[in-house]
């Protein structure tokens, strides 16, 4: 059980990692401080959200392969990956609309 939890805390590290390297290249000079501030914070969020969706996507995928044929299982399983999938689309909404009102501001 110790060599399942290693790993899962070691993946975990890894996609949570991922986004943040990522965001170290992403630099905007612009005249608009504050769009570009705008829009790097939800940037951050998003893909700090994105890799704890693709997380628990894993995890989910992880509890249903090891079930065993318990149902209990595979129901919490189920319930992790529509629930990471609910997250993903309230991840994406929220993007546009903060996209959508930040197109509305800076263009008056």
């Amino acid at each position: 059980m110790k060599k399942q939890t290693l790993i899962l805390v070691c993946l975990w590290v890894a996609v949570l990692c991922i986004p943040l390297l990522s965001l170290a290249a992403d630099v905007d000079i612009d005249d608009n401080a504050i769009t570009n501030t705008i829009t790097n914070i939800t940037d951050w969020i998003v893909k700090i959200s994105l890799g704890v969706a693709i997380l628990m996507y894993v995890i989910g995928g992880y509890f249903w392969v090891i079930d065993n044929g318990n149902m209990e299982s595979v129901k919490m399983a189920k319930s992790i990956i529509v629930s990471a999938t609910v997250g993903l689309a309230i991840i994406l909404i929220a993007k546009s609309l903060v996209s959508i009102v930040e197109t509305v501001v800076v263009t008056k």
